[in-house]
């Protein structure tokens, strides 16, 4: 097969691996993967002018992962060939989903045992909030770009108040009412999921829902 080098954007590291790549690739008729682009949108700008002025050997090719994003320049997208994978719809497949990719068994299975319950809640949310998108603008009142980004930054927050309460994780167990669910809530509200959201209504609606998730009675059988 072909020689692939692969790197991920929305890194001053990424914009590095990425441009010495290209310039190496397509000298040689290698392959360039780039993942995430849409988090660069001022570099796809400037890769787009590369392209341009770029003499590549006839194998070169070079590969770009995006999520969906109006500021990508439509220019790059008419010089591609496009291929568009939308997954399969529901709470039930986006949380197949998340503990495939987001929440799997190497993060979810560790110390202490109540993380697992506190993935499958930020699962759950995430699943909803995703669905919701589905029946704009009844579920929410605009098409939010709720990502797998926001999912991942939720689960870090979650694991670093879990560890500040169980010392590191080296606990096996906590009880329910010493995990710091103020904070929980109001960093998935306000920042991370809410950051998102300028509507008042749809900010009320989110609240209600992680409130509702990230409680106490949570872990009642």
């Amino acid at each position: 097969g072909k020689a692939l080098t692969s790197a991920a954007m929305g890194s001053k590291e990424g914009f590095t691996i990425a441009d010495k790549a290209i310039a190496s690739c397509s000298k040689s008729g290698t392959w360039v993967l780039l993942k995430n682009v849409h988090l660069a949108i001022k570099w796809l700008s400037e890769l787009e002018k590369k392209l341009y002025s770029m003499n590549p050997q006839q194998n070169f090719r070079l590969f770009l992962t995006m999520e969906f994003n109006p500021r990508i320049p439509a220019n790059l997208i008419r010089l591609s060939r496009v291929h568009v994978f939308e997954p399969p719809s529901g709470v039930k497949a986006s949380l197949q989903r998340s503990f495939t990719q987001v929440l799997t068994q190497e993060k979810s299975d560790r110390q202490p045992v109540e993380r697992c319950r506190l993935h499958f809640l930020l699962g759950f949310l995430h699943a909803v909030v995703l669905e919701r998108l589905r029946y704009f603008p009844v579920g929410w009142s605009k098409k939010y770009e709720f990502s797998d980004a926001d999912q991942v930054c939720g689960r870090d927050v979650i694991d670093s108040w879990l560890d500040s309460v169980t010392n590191e994780g080296k606990l096996s167990n906590v009880s329910p009412d010493k995990i710091p669910w103020d904070a929980i809530q109001a960093i998935l509200s306000e920042a991370i999921y809410g950051g998102r959201v300028d509507n008042e209504f749809d900010h009320a609606i989110l609240k209600a829902f992680i409130k509702h998730l990230f409680c106490e009675e949570s872990f009642n059988s």
